[in-house]
Formats: C-alpha cells, sequence, structure tokens
C-alpha cells in the first residue's frame, strides 16, 4: 500500500504507429528552434543542410540511418530492399521522404494528451526539445481506478487504441518518471546512436534493473535514486555539452553523476544541467506546466452600465476572484497565477497579472494580491468589461497537523507566503530576494542576493521546501560577540577611521561621532586575494571592543596603509 501523502508523477512515452504501406523518413525543416538546434548538435550532418531524423523500418532496412544528409539518403532509393522477407517485393521507389513539422509534432502529442485528462487533474507535456513524452499528476487519483498500476494500464490501453506504443513509469517526481520511460535517453540520442552503428531499435538489456524494460514501471516511494543508480547519465536531460564533459571526465553513470561534490558542479556544468541534477536527486521540485485546457478556468463580467469608479471594479473583481475559487475547488486544482483584462469604454484594454508563490485556493487571500495591482493603475475611462483566467496547477500534498501542538495556529510558512505575495505583487518579483553564501575570501562578495521569484511563471513556484527552510533557524551553535569570527552586519561600504600614520588600536577612534578607545582587540586575520583578480584585496581584520561597549569589525590595508571600519558584532 502507497503512503496517503505519496506525491505521484507518471511519465508516458509514446510513439505513433505509421498507417501508410510505405516507408517515411522525416527530414530537418529550415526553421530555427529550440528542436532544430538538438538536431544540430546530435547530428553533425544537419549543420551543413536537410538531414535524416528519424526512419521508419522498412527505410532501415533500405540501408537508411538517422543522421544522413538528404543526398545521402536518396541514393538509398535506388537500391532494391532485399533484407527482410516481409518487405521483399516493396521497391525502393517507395520510399517517401517526409519534411518535419515540430510543432505539428506537438500539436498530435497535444491532441493524445487529451485522452488522457480522464485519469489525472494535471496533464503537461514534456519540456524537452522534440517532446516523445506526457507527464501526469496523479497524486491520489490511484485509488479511483483500482491503483496506479491499474490507471497506468489504462493509460496505456487508452492511447494504444488509437494507434500509440506507449511506455508509462510512475515515480515520485516527474525527473525520475521521465528517465524510466527514457533509459537510453531522448529517442534522438538514440536515432544518434543507430546512426554511428547501433542496431535498428535495439535496446539495451539491464542487468541490474530488468524492470526498467516493461511497459509499466512502478518506482516504490523513496527508492528512485536508488533505482536511477545503474542508468546512464543520458537520462537526467541535461545538455549535450554537459554531457560530453561528464563523459571525458569518466563520468558515465548516474550513481557517478550524484557522488560528484556539489561545491564543484558550478565550475564544470551549466546551470540548467545543475538544476536537472537537483531535480533527479529530489533536492528542487519541477512543476508540470499543464497544456491549456479546452475549458479553462475563467470567469467575465459584462454589464450595459460602466463602472468608473475603484470601489465597484474592485466588487466586481471580488466577485470573480470567487467564482474562479470556486472553479478550482471542483476540479481539485490551485492556481499560481491570476490575469485580468478591463475594458474601457473606449475600446481600450488594461491588463494586470497577480502572482503568487505557492499554488492557492482561497479567494481573500487572490483578491488581497490582485488588490495591490489594482492600487497602480489609473481608469481613465469607465470599465465595461472584466474577464479573468486562472493558470492552474496540482495542489502541494497536505499534511495532517499535530493536534496536541499548541501553536497550531501558527503556520510560518503560510505567513511567509502571504508575506512574499504581498511583497512581490506590490513591489515586484525581483525586489524579494533570499541570501546565499558565496565562495569568496572578500568578506563583502562573500553572499549573493538571489530573487525568490523569477520572471518565468513555471519556475515562480517555490515549493515547500524552499520556504521551510527560509522560516527554519540552522541547528548550529551561535557563538558569542566574543568568539565570533564575522560579524553578521556588514558596512555598504568600508569607513575610513585612520590614516597610514595612525594606529586605531592604540590612539582609539571616531565611531558616530563620538571618540572612542580600544579596551580589547583580537587579531589580525589576514586576508588576501590573488593579482591576478581584478582588484586584489590585502588586508589585516582585528576584532576590537571599545570604551562604549561596541564590538567592531576593523582592518587595515597593507598596501594603502589606511584602517578602515567593515562590520558591527550585535
Amino acid at each position: 500500500m502507497l503512503p496517503a501523502d505519496r506525491r505521484s508523477h507518471v511519465a508516458v512515452h509514446t510513439v505513433q504507429s505509421s498507417q501508410t504501406p510505405a516507408s517515411s523518413v522525416r527530414r530537418q525543416n529550415s526553421h530555427v528552434s529550440s528542436d532544430q538546434h538538438l538536431v544540430r548538435e546530435l547530428f553533425s550532418s544537419a549543420r551543413g543542410g536537410p538531414t535524416v531524423v528519424a526512419v521508419s523500418a522498412g527505410a532501415w532496412h533500405a540501408g537508411v540511418r538517422p543522421g544522413m544528409s538528404l543526398a545521402e539518403a536518396g541514393s538509398m532509393s535506388t537500391q532494391p530492399i532485399q533484407n527482410t522477407r516481409r518487405q521483399a517485393q516493396l521497391s525502393a521507389s517507395e520510399i517517401q521522404f517526409v519534411e518535419w513539422r515540430p510543432d505539428d509534432d506537438r500539436r498530435v502529442l497535444q491532441e493524445a494528451a487529451e485522452y488522457t485528462r480522464r485519469f489525472a487533474p494535471v496533464v503537461g507535456l514534456d519540456g524537452m526539445p522534440v517532446p516523445d513524452c506526457l507527464h501526469l499528476d496523479i497524486t491520489g487519483c490511484g485509488s479511483l481506478f483500482g491503483g496506479e498500476s491499474s490507471l497506468a494500464e489504462q493509460v496505456i490501453n487508452c492511447l494504444a487504441g488509437r494507434n500509440y506504443h506507449c511506455q508509462a513509469a510512475i515515480s515520485d517526481s516527474v525527473a525520475t518518471s521521465w528517465a524510466f520511460v527514457h533509459t537510453e535517453g531522448h529517442f534522438l540520442q538514440h536515432n544518434a546512436g543507430q546512426h554511428r552503428g547501433r542496431g535498428y531499435r535495439s535496446r539495451s538489456r539491464h542487468t541490474e534493473l530488468p524492470e526498467c524494460d516493461l511497459p509499466i514501471v512502478i518506482i516504490p516511494p523513496g527508492q528512485a535514486e536508488s533505482w536511477l543508480q545503474a542508468l546512464a547519465i543520458d537520462v537526467a536531460r541535461i545538455p549535450l555539452a554537459d554531457t560530453q564533459i561528464l563523459r571525458q571526465l569518466g563520468i558515465v553513470t548516474i550513481r557517478q553523476l550524484l557522488e560528484l561534490p556539489d561545491e564543484d558542479l558550478p565550475s564544470r556544468l551549466s546551470s540548467d544541467a545543475i538544476r536537472r541534477l537537483r531535480q533527479l536527486s529530489g533536492m528542487e521540485d519541477e512543476i508540470i506546466v499543464p497544456i491549456p485546457e479546452s475549458d479553462p478556468v475563467q470567469a467575465s463580467w459584462v454589464s450595459e452600465f460602466p463602472v468608473s469608479d475603484r470601489r465597484g471594479i474592485c466588487q466586481v473583481i471580488e466577485h470573480l476572484t470567487e467564482d474562479i475559487v470556486g472553479q478550482l475547488k471542483r476540479r481539485h486544482l490551485g492556481t499560481v497565477q491570476l490575469t485580468c483584462q478591463l475594458k474601457q469604454e473606449d475600446g481600450n484594454r488594461m491588463e494586470l497579472a497577480a502572482d503568487v508563490i505557492k499554488p492557492l485556493q482561497s479567494a481573500s487571500e487572490l483578491y488581497a494580491v490582485l488588490s495591490l495591482r489594482l492600487e497602480s493603475l489609473s481608469f481613465q475611462q469607465a470599465v465595461t468589461a472584466i474577464s479573468m483566467q486562472s493558470a492552474v496547477v496540482p495542489l502541494p500534498t497536505a499534511h495532517q497537523k499535530d493536534l496536541f501542538n499548541a501553536n497550531l495556529h501558527i503556520d510560518p510558512v503560510e505567513e511567509l507566503t502571504a508575506v512574499v505575495n504581498r511583497l512581490s505583487n506590490r513591489l515586484g518579483k525581483e525586489t524579494v530576494l533570499t541570501v546565499h553564501p558565496v565562495d569568496n575570501p572578500v568578506p563583502e562578495h562573500a553572499v549573493e542576493l538571489r530573487p525568490l521569484m523569477t520572471s518565468q511563471s513555471a519556475s515562480a513556484i517555490c515549493t515547500d521546501r524552499q520556504l521551510t527552510d527560509l522560516v527554519t533557524a540552522d541547528e548550529v551553535h551561535q557563538p558569542d560577540i566574543e568568539s565570533a569570527e564575522r560579524p553578521l552586519r556588514l558596512l555598504s561600504a568600508p569607513e575610513r577611521i585612520g590614516d597610514a600614520d595612525t594606529n586605531p588600536l592604540t590612539d582609539g577612534f571616531v565611531l558616530s561621532g563620538q571618540p572612542c578607545r580600544v579596551v580589547e582587540f583580537i587579531g589580525p586575520e589576514r586576508i588576501e586575494t590573488h593579482w591576478w583578480h581584478e582588484s586584489a584585496v590585502h588586508r589585516d581584520y582585528y576584532r576590537v571592543r571599545t570604551s562604549t561597549q561596541a564590538a567592531c569589525w576593523i582592518y587595515r590595508d597593507i598596501v594603502a596603509g589606511g584602517w578602515f571600519l567593515h562590520g558591527m558584532f550585535d
């Protein structure tokens, strides 16, 4: 039996069967996109002209391979097919070259997703270039279909009846479920491997995990990482350039990849590769971006009597927000963004969007955020119509609260969520920052500020883990002033308190307009950077206590000779 709070995702790998008797070959379109970029990375011939991307069985037996130039593949059509009994009479002139249109492939995959909506509240398209996979969030849905294995079987049968061959994997996260239906990597990578000599649609058997070759793979809760370790790094969905670097370093399996020290990754891998690795190891959640529904969550208001005062507009928006929340509750979904469009009497339209950092189903909280956005709008004309639409995502897994907790009504995560929602919508997403340590010996560069939310809607959602980390104190002994090595408060810029010919340790210095005498000090602690840095640092730091009981952090510039106040111990 699976635990009630298990977060379950299904990745369904789909391959559509060919209905035409003739063999087909897809070639590259001239449109430049992320899909084309991936093709050019995998197939060097694609950089110079049209290239074969995928082939059918008949074309394969005729000698055509993915990665061949179109001219080379066309020369194969002059030779008869003799390598298979079933196709012995098929002349090579019947081989068809079909233009590859990535947008059409995505449209067909989205049509297939519509057949799976009855199995999960959220269905999303694979975010990889040239997608061939659907993601379903089936958290809590297994019991409605006789269990998760029965649900996956019904999904496969549903798509099989529409001419799709599928493989499904159920796991705790999107990253791991994708990995177990792509045990040989992205299908284009597999095609590139075929071009290098691998057999047609060959599947390498996983001696350690034979279950990966089954049509349905169900990973027990909490065991995804151990199952992943035997697979190749191709399942991590990291960029091809990073994969090549890892292979040069001898890193070929997920086990070796996960054993790499976290502090060494930024110097060798791209930010995309690090993000994928964090998702694979469970350190960062990946949100399924849902495919827009034919029946989206939306509400509208139209009136023959325009509303000109702000109070009346707020009442309409409050009513629409309650309508939206009612739809969300019926569908068991949450929202991370509400988009409003206000039509004025002169026909002009005003738009505003309110974002939240966690999926919500609360009309009061959503209206409070929208109200902040409304304050920045100036209405020159009366409003005749208002429409509102919601971006839906799955709700976070609910956890049972402690009935005997004296502070049950206090939830720091929820309180922080409300504060961040209001600040980000009033001041902007980029203004809400978090502090992250950086490996830099210079004190003023030892931390960096990063936005908690970004401008991309998919990554603007903060996980419970991120918010919990922000409200949870580190279990580290807090040193007193005498033993502290670094002050928590640094000045925005070091303040000069002495020249090269003075010594504040013996002569004292002026602090906030008052003369101070040093009664004790600890140091020096030398901090230096290498000469090749843009601005080299050479300093001797001292921790001092003054006659006014102030605890200061001062330093002497070894090169220039001046003395500076840099921080205060609280």
